[in-house]
């Protein structure tokens, strides 16, 4: 009368290193068949994903069909749950779900997206006297935040009000109709307080004032959740509740950070029994700091790796970059700083990607140094995130300086309105060029 679970999450399939130029796809393809291999050896009753299949709103067709072949394998293993998570959006699951559905596999496979709300759903187990019943909620975003509330004045509410509403609804609606021999699992995108981020997941998203309380979600046998990449337990619940967290280290604050998967054998009356199952397939991040000499002694032990280096020196070391790629022949040096005294400064080579800092950074680094600080900050870039967060408009018409290029190129009369738009945008310089 054991209801077993598989649990992953946060694949962020697409996630790039060192500023989006090194790709990752060869330790996506190992980690993903990893997964699978854990999960036919286990045998569950339902497979859970907890949110973000994607590292962005616009996924790659190569990694739609890495994300399909991934789901098919593992909806063939057992009924498969997919809960959307911030970095997912409608359409794309959509397009996904479609992609499943021209090969017969859609059955195995579902999709909790913001369009669906919360999604309940019973699956039977595979011994026959027990169904494990699911509450799947997508991530609901803060700006955009659609449910369906039975109070009017939760819809004027906070976030964390909201949720409040949201989570108690949750709970009714998976007590309805329960026997005595169900097994409960909620599956969620969420920042719930108490809980450790890795800070490679968008800033924004992991505000207090967006945090969930712990006492405040549905008591159930087990909550599977996304959005916190690094693989923790929720202590201050009162039930089994784990991130799965990330497959892979996506972010160089992640180097201590074992990935895992969740396996959750659940049996009515008995404490549960919830093995983390390590993820060895990836690639792993590696910082190294130091002067040369003693990055040279540990140099060694770092092997096939993303390495992120920091030299600390009196003054400007000559061909640091191949030194370096000497010294760590089988790693990706993706970043390289030399760090004096008072100052540091930053290696420009083709050979080490530069993290070039985000706009995100930037103004947080602006306004901080004009005593920006606090909840004054917070909402500042809370605004900034907002803005980077909407849909992109249509297609923008073209600028004077597009219409005037087209024109040349075609041989046609540059028009009086776009050599006065020109003129005006670009002053005297472009006068002469036109």
């Amino acid at each position: 009368m054991t209801a077993r679970i598989f649990h992953t999450s946060d694949w962020h399939l697409g996630r790039q290193i060192g500023h989006r130029r090194y790709r990752r796809d060869d330790e996506f393809d190992a980690v993903l068949n990893e997964i699978i291999a854990i999960a036919e050896d286990f045998t569950p009753d339902l497979i859970v994903h907890s949110g973000d299949l994607f590292d962005g709103p616009r996924p790659n067709l190569e990694d739609l069909r890495r994300a399909a072949d991934t789901l098919r394998s593992l909806g063939n293993i057992a009924p498969t749950v997919v809960v959307a998570g911030n970095h997912d959006t409608r359409v794309v699951l959509g397009f996904l779900q479609y992609m499943l559905t021209l090969t017969g596999d859609s059955s195995r496979v579902r999709f909790a997206t913001g369009a669906d709300g919360l999604v309940v759903a019973d699956y039977p187990a595979a011994c026959g006297e027990q169904t494990i019943r699911i509450g799947a909620l997508p991530y609901l975003h803060p700006n955009r935040f659609t449910y369906e509330f039975g109070d009017p004045a939760a819809t004027t509410a906070s976030f964390a009000q909201q949720m409040r509403h949201v989570q108690a609804d949750v709970a009714r609606r998976l007590a309805v109709g329960r026997g005595p021999g169900d097994v409960l699992v909620y599956a969620a995108h969420l920042f719930v307080e108490g809980a450790v981020p890795a800070y490679s997941e968008r800033q924004i998203s992991l505000a207090s004032d967006y945090a969930v309380a712990a006492a405040g979600l549905p008591l159930v046998d087990y909550g599977a959740l996304g959005h916190i990449h690094k693989p923790q337990r929720i202590d201050t619940i009162g039930f089994p509740a784990h991130y799965a967290g990330s497959p892979l280290q996506l972010d160089f604050g992640e180097t201590k950070d074992t990935k895992s998967v969740v396996l959750a054998e659940i049996e009515p009356g008995r404490d549960p029994h919830i093995e983390l199952v390590p993820l060895s397939a990836g690639r792993r991040l590696a910082n190294l700091t130091g002067t040369l000499d003693s990055i040279a002694q540990r140099a060694n032990r770092i092997g096939d790796a993303w390495v992120k280096v920091i030299v600390d020196t009196d003054g400007p070391i000559t061909d640091l970059s191949q030194t370096l790629a000497a010294m760590l022949p089988k790693a990706t040096i993706v970043d390289i700083q030399e760090r004096r005294a008072g100052a540091t400064s930053e290696v420009l080579d083709r050979s080490a990607a530069a993290e070039v800092p985000g706009v995100t950074d930037l103004l947080r680094d602006y306004l901080t140094d004009r005593k920006v600080t606090g909840q004054q900050l917070a909402h500042v870039l809370a605004a900034l995130a907002q803005i980077q967060n909407e849909p992109d408009q249509a297609e923008p018409a073209p600028c004077c300086e597009e219409n005037v290029l087209n024109a040349a190129i075609g041989g046609h009369d540059i028009t009086d309105t776009d050599r006065a738009g020109l003129l005006h945008a670009t002053g005297t310089e472009a006068k002469a060029a036109c």
